[in-house]
């Protein structure tokens, strides 16, 4: 990738580089508060269900709304980033999160928990592009696959860190304290951002022309990937919530194990982000889909094994965390710096969107291998794609 900057600044003047270590940091850590909240319900359903009245696959729907409304926060959060700089975006939006997640355990029926939970997904919707375009704005050129690929690995595991935290929290302190605990964290971390993060004026918007360039075909191809990308992994989860095996349908320490063992498969990734940046991002984008489709078909097969479905998970894991830097690299490379901003935006609703579609496809099976095996299929399809994409360009 030529250049790494988005266009946000006067032609005067040239954006500042961020100090390396506590951006990350603190982009990573916002990262795991903010959008781990998708995933702290998958294991509340049966919580949610008796604080609400409904099903188990009722419940799901609130972690569906989530994840949509967080879709058209990234959506909208390009234009609100153009007016008032992204720095000022990202912290506003998490203020207003703090007293929506104050708010959920209040809920007592459906359509109030669901509401609440679509208003949190909105305003935590512009974190992921928002900090996206921000490392590609003000990282050093030749750091940003590092920085890309830890902040995402952290982002991705919220997958796990999120349903880990709300399956411990509920079990100590009672399940109200998994929204109650996370409030003055939330606090704290807007105002580390707004210490850590650069002040940014008016970003100079794209224009017409930066919109049709986010929206070619080149791109677009980029935006239907890790829309499968994310609604495997969600979906993956719901599955296992909803029929995993039989050694842990009991929930407790064993489906504790079960979700946890794929976190040093993200910790991996992160090592590995130095070597990794050495390779074209086409070229980690198509091998990090042959692994998740290879571990996506593994867990199929092991569906009713906790130890095999585990190591499955793990290495699904590992080729997610590593697909996510790859593909926001090839964006915001094809993009070019008038559409950065906006193809980037349009990546992370892309993401939230598949993640949204991920939880409630899950609610169409009744059993995991078939979910399984269709996901695998979608995977290969999605490398197939990429691999065609490479070629072109």
């Amino acid at each position: 990738m030529s250049k790494s900057s988005v266009v946000e600044a006067p032609p005067s003047t040239a954006p500042r580089t961020a100090p390396f270590a506590a951006t990350v940091a603190t982009v990573s850590v916002m990262g795991v508060l903010v959008v781990g909240q998708m995933y702290v319900t998958i294991p509340l359903m049966p919580e949610l269900a008796g604080a609400w009245g409904v099903s188990t696959g009722s419940a799901a729907a609130s972690t569906t709304a989530f994840a949509f409304a967080h879709a058209l926060g990234s959506l909208v959060s390009g234009p609100l980033s153009t007016r008032f700089g992204r720095r000022t975006v990202m912290v506003a939006n998490v203020l207003a999160m703090v007293v929506i997640t104050a708010l959920l355990p209040l809920a007592t029926s459906l359509p109030a928990g669901v509401g609440l939970r679509a208003l949190q997904g909105l305003f935590a919707g512009s974190f992921i592009p928002m900090s996206y375009a921000y490392l590609h704005a003000r990282i050093a050129p030749h750091r940003v696959s590092t920085a890309l690929t830890v902040v995402s690995a952290c982002m991705g595991a919220t997958v796990v860190l999120g349903q880990v935290e709300a399956q411990l929290v509920t079990a100590w302190f009672g399940w109200v304290w998994v929204f109650w605990g996370t409030v003055p964290l939330l606090l704290v971390g807007a105002a580390v951002s707004w210490r850590v993060l650069l002040p940014e004026g008016r970003l100079s918007a794209g224009g017409p022309l930066g919109v049709r360039a986010a929206l070619g075909p080149r791109l677009i191809s980029l935006y239907l990937v890790i829309l499968v990308g994310a609604g495997s992994l969600t979906a993956v989860y719901t599955g296992v919530q909803l029929y995993g095996p039989a050694d842990v349908a009991g929930g407790g320490a064993p489906l504790l194990a079960l979700r946890a063992s794929a976190l040093p498969a993200l910790l991996g990734a992160v090592l590995l982000a130095p070597a990794l940046a050495r390779l074209p991002a086409s070229r980690r984008a198509v091998g990090a889909l042959v692994v998740t489709a290879g571990a996506m078909l593994a867990a199929a097969l092991g569906a009713d094994d906790a130890v095999a479905l585990g190591a499955a998970l793990f290495v699904f894991m590992a080729g997610f965390s590593t697909l996510g830097p790859a593909l926001i690299q090839s964006v915001g490379a094809r993009a070019g710096a008038a559409a950065q901003t906006t193809a980037i935006a349009l990546y992370g609703f892309t993401l939230n969107l598949g993640a949204g579609a991920g939880a409630q496809l899950a609610a169409f099976f009744d059993r995991f291998t078939p979910l399984a095996l269709l996901l695998t299929l979608a995977l290969v399809l999605a490398t197939g794609g990429v691999l065609r994409g490479s070629r072109t360009t």
